[in-house]
């Protein structure tokens, strides 16, 4: 019998993937969908699912969040496209964990596991992935794709991230470079003192920042110390935040 299977994921294109990938995996049913912390709480508890493959960063909730409030307890994946938050994965239990992109053959291993009723891994594996694991340092070069090559940009170079439909682009005094990553997914990853998200389009480095200028409405945009000088609009949802940490 199929696993009845309740996906948990509020990227679109990720959500999209990841039918796409189990329409050739025959050992699962997907039962429903939710793309939020709140929305898979009651999924879970309402649908009771065999299995549920499971996003980390929520709006909302986390995914750990999730499981810590749902009453029913079915096995769980993580997919995420960070690898900091394995070790907690594994110790709520989960089955597996997954990085963000997974190939259609790392998804039904994953699934055969679940299938094989595989406990959680040993201590041994989880104290090796607590001295692999790690937030993103800072100093650290972030890797970006350029034509036919692999670029390492250092973090001081970096002055904001800029999202574009469904891409995103590193952006430095005088070029912008495909990254590989959600804005959301940057701020989980991001240091929270050196990276402030403005916008629903933007997350931007804070010692770049030069000036904020008063717009219309009681509207603001910031300046960036780039050669252009680079004005970016503050969003009124994130406005309040950053007038409280500049004190503007």
């Amino acid at each position: 019998m199929p696993l009845k299977t309740l996906i948990v994921e509020d990227e679109p294109h990720s959500l999209s993937r990841l039918k796409f990938l189990l329409q050739d995996i025959g050992q699962v049913e997907v039962i429903g969908t939710a793309e939020s912390g709140e929305e898979a709480v009651r999924q879970i508890d309402g649908l009771k699912p065999e299995l549920v493959l499971l996003d980390i960063q929520l709006p909302g909730l986390t995914g750990f969040e999730v499981l810590a409030r749902a009453r029913h307890r079915p096995a769980v994946i993580f997919i995420t496209a960070f690898d900091q938050y394995a070790v907690r994965a594994f110790e709520e239990n989960a089955v597996d964990y997954l990085l963000k992109p997974m190939s259609r053959e790392r998804l039904e291993k994953a699934i055969e596991k679940v299938s094989r009723n595989l406990g959680p891994p040993d201590r041994e594996l989880l104290e090796t992935l607590r001295r692999l694991m790690g937030r993103h340092r800072p100093g650290r070069p972030f890797t970006v794709k350029h034509k036919d090559e692999v670029l390492l940009i250092p973090e001081e170079d970096v002055y904001y991230f800029r999202a574009e439909d469904k891409y995103v682009f590193l952006c430095t005094a005088d070029h912008s470079f495909f990254y590989e990553a959600t804005l959301k997914e940057l701020e989980a990853l991001l240091d929270p003192d050196l990276f402030v998200r403005i916008h629903k389009s933007h997350v931007v480095a804070v010692n770049k920042i030069k000036k904020f200028h008063k717009w219309f409405l009681g509207d603001y945009v910031l300046e960036l110390g780039d050669p252009p000088g680079t004005r970016l609009k503050i969003g009124r949802s994130y406005l309040a935040a950053l007038r409280d940490k500049f004190k503007f």
